[in-house]
């Protein structure tokens, strides 16, 4: 009876995961392509197939290369001779039309197959999610947010979808459990696993940056406390010494944590950009940023997409990009119908009420 009580929750976990993992399946086989997958299966397709980065730059690599580990299997003509290859900059969109529906592959074969990868980083997700809350909160409450994750319509809808928001979740998810797991149990063993889940997250979404200010603030609070735990315990002609060494190790252990992060990037990037040809990829980034606003930086950029070492860092090179691209696409709506690909006073300043006017 006791060994049925302790295996319960595990089979309620199995219960929550197979019917999220179901229900994703379903909607993969029948749901029609969205417009964020015409462009990130191709390109991802694009980066095993050929190791070539010019598709879709201004998302990172990773989930598109999961999406696209599957379609390698399954024989499949990918136009090379099409302009969206050839000339265009960035062909992202037409190449995804004419790769699902005008290259006599099946379009539903692509989508389900290439959609199994975001399934299982939804999956990893939730089981994770499980684990770390069992740590927190025990093996029976645990249940509760793993029910709310695996069973959520937001997670069922976008789970399914060869997009980056629910693998930047899980990289987010995994980096800051990374960082915890760190702190708590110092080694360099856990600091090399933090550093690469880190690197994880980085590789799923450049929104993931906002983990380098959030990584500095839990490591100050973390020395803070340690500070104000370990104050009375140390001599007063002791402390400047032993708080500014601790100040040092927690600072080199950030440090470290980002440099394996981004060594990790940097990986990524060189094997994605192998066959990518340094003439193409100066062109497609002085076209991608002529209206990027800080021009030394654009020019800097510019610079290294032509220099056989730094041309690797294409992460660095596009994320100027992925950060216009998504401020306009965060703030592009007024209160009454109003669009623009440019930020605009009249969505921060005040509420338009002229929406109330509509008939």
């Amino acid at each position: 009876m006791k060994k049925i009580f302790l295996t319960l929750p595990y089979l309620t976990l199995i219960i929550f995961t197979s019917a999220s993992f179901f229900l994703m399946l379903n909607a993969a086989r029948t749901d029609s392509a969205i417009m964020d997958e015409l462009a990130h299966i191709p390109a991802g397709y694009s980066y095993v197939k050929y190791l070539d980065y010019r598709l879709n730059p201004e998302h990172p690599p990773l989930v598109k290369i999961i999406s696209a580990i599957p379609l390698l299997f399954a024989n499949l003509n990918f136009p090379t001779d099409k302009s969206f290859w050839t000339t265009d900059i960035n062909g992202q969109w037409t190449s995804g039309a004419q790769f699902l529906y005008e290259s006599g592959n099946s379009a539903d074969k692509i989508l389900f197959l290439a959609r199994l990868g975001p399934i299982l980083l939804t999956l990893l997700l939730i089981i994770f999610i499980y684990f770390f809350a069992r740590k927190l909160i025990g093996r029976w409450w645990a249940l509760l947010p793993t029910f709310f994750v695996a069973l959520s319509p937001n997670f069922l809808a976008h789970g399914h979808y060869v997009t980056t928001d629910v693998g930047a979740t899980l990289g987010i998810f995994l980096a800051i459990f990374g960082l915890l797991n760190f702190l708590l149990n110092q080694s360099s063993k856990n600091l090399i696993i933090s550093g690469t889940l880190f690197g994880i997250a980085q590789l799923m979404k450049f929104s993931s940056v906002l983990l380098i200010p959030y990584f500095i603030f839990i490591i100050f609070v973390f020395y803070l406390v340690s500070v104000i735990r370990d104050w009375p315990q140390v001599s007063a002609g002791n402390r400047f010494k032993k708080f500014g060494i601790r100040f040092i190790k927690y600072t080199r252990s950030l440090l470290a944590i980002f440099f394996i992060g981004y060594l990790l990037v940097y990986a990524v990037y060189f094997i994605t950009t192998l066959n990518y040809p340094i003439s193409r990829q100066v062109s497609d980034t002085t076209t991608t940023l002529q209206s990027f606003g800080m021009r030394p930086l654009a020019n800097l950029n510019i610079w290294m997409a032509g220099n056989k070492i730094f041309r690797r860092r294409q992460y660095r090179i596009f994320y100027g990009r992925g950060l216009r691209r998504g401020m306009a696409v965060l703030f592009p709506y007024d209160f009454y119908y109003e669009r623009s690909s440019t930020n605009f006073n009249n969505y921060f300043h005040r509420p338009n009420y002229r929406i109330m006017e509509y008939r």
